[in-house]
């Protein structure tokens, strides 16, 4: 059996957190391009990209209040 090392978390930690950005990133995309085309503002992407800022921030300041 492997053992896994401080190495592949931090790996991990990194590749979710680019994941998240590139989630954000398209989220954005699709609700300018819909508000740019006059369709106004899509709620739902709206919203996904509020709950990933806030969960975002929320984990900084945690993190930064623990250490």
């Amino acid at each position: 059996m492997k053992m896994f090392d401080e190495r592949m978390i931090l790996h991990r930690y990194k590749a979710t957190s680019h994941a998240a950005m590139a989630g954000a990133l398209v989220a954005g995309f699709l609700s300018l391009r819909a508000l740019y085309r006059g369709e106004g503002l899509r709620k739902d992407l709206f919203a996904i990209l509020c709950a990933m800022a806030v969960t975002k921030i929320a984990a900084l300041v945690y993190f930064r209040l623990r250490d």
